[in-house]
């Protein structure tokens, strides 16, 4: 049993060992330039490219994957713009979003750090500068100190002097290359600086001594970038929080009144322990807003009053409060990580699903009901179906028929799946459920999203629905989204018009800006060509500004395509776009030629290697007039039929591959056997006019072959 328990474990870390490596890079904000860090194993070669707007970080480990998702969380400037790695064990690409460059050190000997600022921020290296002398004899110590620090447990006070030293130069030079010191070494001789007695160490010195860790150093470094750095507040047990406990056996009237008959003392003083479980009753009971007025009778607020008030406050829908006392607690493995994970309404990283879980089974069934939807659609929007499903199965255990709420979360569940069809036909459900006054109108919101991403389309129905529910809810919260969803619904049933005029009495927001960017790539796919060209030309530079890039680029090509070079550029060139620059350079290629400025869009494509560039140099070759250029181009694309067209407009006389069968080569041919002369022979006049007449009639037949090859 132990020989197959030690070959299992061999295996499965030979296994590990071929699989890929993960790199986990993270990124931190400083005054004036980007960082990001990369950790790799002791030993591993790495190199750093510039390009030409970017760098390219290559790492020697076999299958490497650069783990970028939380790159852009902790990014406020736009010196990096794109990240990228082609597949795994390739480089990753770095895309600047300004004029910079990117210098690289190792740190530690396993973090590759990364710094991209201006290119003026980097000053330049300068090769006269001298290395620190070292001593190079080792100094003694006064025999009694010695034998003083041998008796002390702190490692670091043994080093000697050469140590000392060499580790203050390694540091001064390290300050020196990150420009953190001015490095100013004096001239070689002697230093009035340096004492001539050897190092003498203090009798104190308890008093001239920092011991520091590697901790302090990583945190110097990074900065911000690495969470785990972060201050974390400590976890609040349950047994602290206590929640199980806030209500007891008797009926809730009784446990009130019972409470409330206790609140106040003589002279009318709130006897704060009494005021403190008549809120925690009321919370647990799902009366948020009771519950706070409760709390507002305390005179100096406790933690157990902020938890409770915290919990209240969400119950109640109101804004968490500042602080949160449930911050960054989703990692601990107690009742305060549900809460955690329901208040911030975003799953993180290091939440604790399984002790989250754990403490929603226990919950109340009133409480399980009404939190159970909000907290399988927070596990769905972090891709957590299966822990979403559990939740929705405890909901339905407590529930004799589904409400509104858990129909929506089964229908976020199912689209996340996949099953259109499902989610559908639950989204239908709920808007045709008697009584549901928020849900309906929500529903039919997610609906209209649904049919948006998948390109459907709605019903006439669906439609009036949409302009009632705005009518009926344009005093409310939730109006705006009505709006976006009533003029999503009209691009989506081809009312562009409709559409485009509502949308330009919204007010500028984030939710009208997502609106103009639906419509209008609705209305650049599906458009006719007057409606598309009309709408899109009448947009205020406002409107052009807000377009993501995405949409721009579509609209952009449409543009190119129906020949309006100057609106499609006018898209393409955007200061504020930075992704996506090889098909913005496209399109800016292709309005060029539109322009008849050939050099312009040969410009514009110096960098791209793609096929679409090629055919795109091609064009502006044949434009110059360089049509043996423009056909050599052709022909690398695989273009054999334009290629010959080109090489015979050029009169060139060059065939790559003699036995292809194109049209032009064949005309080329032709050209070249009607180029060639007769063959006269003056001496023998009856035999040079049959061979007249024999050329002759070649010549027709010639002729005659090249007109129907150029016809066809």
């Amino acid at each position: 049993m132990i020989r197959k328990v030690a070959l299992s474990f061999v295996l499965a870390t030979a296994a590990a060992q071929v699989q890929a490596q993960d790199v986990q890079v993270r990124t931190g904000e400083h005054d004036g330039y980007t960082r990001l860090v990369a950790q790799i194993p002791p030993g591993t070669k790495w190199e750093l490219t510039q390009k030409k707007n970017g760098a390219r970080l290559n790492v020697e480990l076999e299958k490497v994957n650069f783990d970028t998702t939380t790159v852009f969380r902790r990014l406020t400037q736009n010196r990096l713009a794109a990240i990228s790695q082609s597949e795994p064990g390739g480089a990753l690409d770095m895309q600047f979003g300004c004029d910079c460059a990117a210098s690289a050190f190792l740190y530690k000997g396993t973090m590759i750090v990364v710094d991209i600022a201006p290119d003026s921020a980097f000053a330049p290296i300068n090769a006269n500068v001298t290395p620190p002398v070292l001593p190079t004899t080792l100094k003694k110590r006064n025999p009694s100190i010695a034998q003083n620090l041998q008796n002390l447990d702190l490692p670091l006070l043994d080093l000697n002097a050469e140590r000392f030293e060499k580790q203050l130069s390694t540091l001064l030079l390290r300050g020196s290359d990150r420009e953190v010191v001015d490095l100013r070494l004096a001239p070689v001789g002697p230093r009035v600086s340096v004492p001539r007695g050897g190092l003498s160490i203090p009798t104190d010195i308890n008093a001239n001594v920092h011991v520091t860790s590697v901790l302090d150093g990583l945190n110097e470094l990074l900065g911000p970038s690495l969470p785990q750095l972060e201050h974390r507040p400590p976890c609040i047990t349950s047994e602290e929080l206590g929640f199980d406990g806030w209500s007891g056996a008797a009926p809730f009237p009784e446990q009130v009144a019972l409470l409330r008959a206790a609140l106040f003392e003589e002279f009318d003083q709130v006897d704060e322990e009494t005021a403190l479980k008549l809120a925690k009753l009321y919370t647990q009971s799902g009366f948020g807003a009771e519950a706070l007025q409760a709390l507002e009778l305390f005179a100096h607020p406790s933690p157990d009053a902020d938890q409770v008030a915290a919990i209240a406050r969400y119950l109640d829908g109101a804004q968490p409060s500042q602080p949160n006392p449930f911050t960054g607690l989703q990692r601990c493995e107690t009742d305060a990580a549900l809460w955690a994970l329901l208040i911030e309404g975003e799953l993180q990283e290091e939440a604790q699903l399984q002790s989250i879980e754990r403490s929603f089974v226990r919950l109340p069934d009133h409480l399980r009901r009404h939190l159970g939807p909000t907290l399988a659609e927070i596990l769905t929007d972090a891709g957590k179906l299966e822990p979403a499903r559990r939740v929705l199965r405890a909901v339905d255990r407590v529930e004799s028929e589904n409400s509104a709420d858990t129909s929506q979360a089964k229908a976020k569940v199912a689209a996340a799946e996949g099953d259109s069809y499902k989610s559908e036909a639950l989204l239908n459900e709920v808007i045709a459920a008697p009584g549901a006054e928020l849900e309906a109108p929500l529903a039919l919101a997610r609906l209209v999203d649904k049919r948006w991403s998948e390109r459907g389309a709605v019903s006439p129905q669906e439609l009036d629905l949409a302009a009632s529910y705005v009518v009926e809810f344009r005093r409310s919260e939730i109006g705006p989204r009505m709006l976006q969803t009533q003029i999503v619904a009209l691009s989506l049933g081809h009312e562009f018009d409709k559409a485009m005029d509502l949308l330009s009495a919204q007010n500028a927001n984030v939710q009208a800006t997502e609106t103009l960017n639906r419509v209008a790539q609705i209305l650049t796919e599906r458009a006719d060509d007057v409606t598309f060209l009309r709408r899109v030309v009448t947009l205020t530079p406002e409107q052009k500004h807000a377009l993501f890039t995405n949409t721009s680029l579509a609209v952009a090509e449409r543009l190119v395509t129906l020949g309006f070079a100057d609106a499609a550029l006018e898209l393409a060139n955007r200061p504020q776009d930075r992704a996506r620059g090889a098909e913005r350079a496209r399109i800016r290629a292709n309005a060029a030629l539109l322009q008849r400025r050939p050099h312009q869009a040969m410009l514009e494509l110096a960098d791209d290697p793609s096929d679409a560039a090629r055919l795109l140099r091609g064009q502006a070759l044949q434009m110059t007039g360089d049509y043996v250029a423009a056909g050599e181009a052709l022909l690398a694309l695989g273009e054999d039929e334009k290629a010959d067209r080109y090489f015979w407009l050029a009169d060139h006389a060059k065939t790559v591959v003699p036995d292809r069968d194109t049209k032009f080569l064949a005309v080329q041919q032709t050209t070249q056997l009607l180029s060639v002369p007769p063959v006269r022979v003056p001496d023998k006049p009856l035999a040079d006019a049959k061979g007249l007449l024999d050329d002759s009639a070649n010549m027709r037949q010639l002729i005659l072959d090249l007109l129907s090859g150029v016809g066809h």
